[in-house]
C-alpha cells in the first residue's frame, strides 16, 4: 500500500463538480464488502509488510499551489477536531471492528506527521492544507465547521471532496495513516493493546519494538 501522490494542484472545493470517480474512496463509500472482510482477505501481515515497504520516500514532496511549507506549525485544536471527524468517517464506529478513535488514529497521525521522513515529504503541510480546504467548503455549504456537522452532512461533503484528484489524494493519505495505526506496533502511538491485531486475528512477530528500539534506531544503525 503506497502513500498517495499529492502533486496535483488546486483546491478540492473548486473541483467538486468534476466527473472524476475517486478510485480509492469509491471503495470506502460504495463497496458492499465490509472493511473487516477486505482487510482479512488482504491479510494483516501482507498489509503491514506493504505499509512498511512503502516507507519512507515513496512520494515526492507536495507542490500544490499555495501549499504551506513542510515545517508548518503544529496542528491546532480545531484542525485536530476536523481530522478526528474525517477519520471517524473513514473508519467509523459501526460495529464492524475498532473505530479510528479505538485505534488512537489521531494520536498516531500526530506522531507520524512529525516523523522526519514524513515531514521531509511535506505530509503535515498537505494535511493542514486539506483541512483548510474542507473547512472552507463546510462553512460555505453549511455555515459552520466540518466537525460541527452531523454525520450525514459530513458524508456528503467527503463524497464531494473525493470527486477531485486533490481531494482523493488527501483522503487517501489520511486513510493510509489510519491503516498504519491499525497495523503497526502500539509503541508508535496507535493500535492500543494490539486492538487492531486482535480484530484482524494477527499474531505479531517477536521481538517487538520498545521505546528504545523503534525503527529509527534500526535505520540509524543500518
Amino acid at each position: 500500500m503506497l502513500k498517495p501522490d499529492r502533486q496535483t494542484a488546486g483546491k478540492f472545493k473548486s473541483l467538486q463538480g468534476s466527473p472524476r470517480a475517486a478510485k480509492s474512496q469509491a471503495f470506502i463509500f460504495n463497496s458492499g464488502v465490509s472493511r473487516r472482510a477486505f482487510l482479512q482477505r488482504s491479510g494483516a501481515a501482507l498489509l503491514l509488510a506493504g505499509l512498511l515497504a512503502s516507507k519512507p520516500g515513496q512520494v515526492l514532496a507536495a507542490d500544490a499551489e499555495g501549499a504551506a511549507p513542510a515545517d508548518s506549525d503544529n496542528l491546532s485544536k480545531q484542525e485536530l477536531a476536523v481530522l478526528d471527524a474525517v477519520q471517524m468517517q473513514l473508519f467509523p464506529d459501526d460495529g464492524d471492528g475498532p473505530s479510528a478513535r479505538d485505534l488512537h488514529a489521531l494520536d498516531y497521525l500526530q506522531w507520524a506527521l512529525d516523523d522526519p521522513p514524513n515531514a521531509e515529504e511535506g505530509d503535515k503541510a498537505f494535511v493542514k492544507q486539506g483541512v483548510g480546504w474542507l473547512e472552507d467548503l463546510a462553512k460555505s455549504s453549511h455555515g459552520q465547521s466540518f466537525s460541527a456537522l452531523n454525520r450525514e452532512q459530513q458524508d456528503t461533503l467527503l463524497r464531494q471532496v473525493s470527486q477531485s484528484q486533490a481531494g482523493e489524494n488527501w483522503l487517501s493519505l489520511l486513510l493510509y495513516y489510519v491503516m498504519e495505526a491499525l497495523t503497526l506496533d502500539p509503541v508508535y502511538g496507535g493500535n492500543p493493546n494490539g486492538v487492531g491485531w486482535q480484530w484482524l486475528q494477527h499474531q505479531p512477530g517477536y521481538p517487538r519494538p520498545d521505546k528504545d528500539h523503534t525503527y529509527h534506531r534500526y535505520m540509524q544503525e543500518s
